[in-house]
């Protein structure tokens, strides 16, 4: 007579059959994490970038984001400065100039709305890129590839 219940073997088989599955999820959860980041650091971007506008039309005063692309700081001028995770690293490139992996880089934006021209890459270990734009005769910032 069979008790009710499992086998040992029925279990080692389960066990063998979830193990393959992590085995084969594992590689694409750890993709869409680092996507995941990737996008949060160019929304970051985006935001600050949105920040310093907003606070240039309020105070009718020229303000300024600021980004150490050496260390992925950045933020608006005499606010608290923001830090990217280390595996992400920051870009630059701006009207009339090669493109920045080192050094410091400044946005100015308006009272009028508008700002600088400009394009920050936000680049990810795995080769990821996403890039935040700003319109100079609108000033609005776009994230996007």
């Amino acid at each position: 007579m069979r008790s009710e219940g499992f086998t040992f073997v029925e279990l080692i088989v389960v066990l063998v059959i979830l193990a393959a599955l992590t085995a084969l999820v594992a590689p694409s959860f750890t993709r869409t994490v680092a996507s995941a980041r990737l996008r949060s650091a160019a929304s970051d971007v985006r935001t600050s970038l949105a920040r310093g506008r907003a606070l240039a039309v309020a105070a009718a005063k020229e303000r300024t984001v600021a980004f150490d692309l050496s260390r992925g700081e950045f933020g608006v001028d005499n606010e608290a400065v923001r830090l990217l995770p280390e595996t992400i690293r920051l870009g630059a490139v701006l009207p009339g100039a090669e493109r920045q992996e080192r050094g410091s880089v400044r946005v100015r934006f308006f009272p009028d709305g508008s700002g600088d021209e400009a394009e920050i890459s936000v680049t990810a270990e795995d080769g990821g890129t996403l890039r935040v734009t700003v319109d100079p005769l609108t000033g609005l910032s776009e994230a996007g590839t």
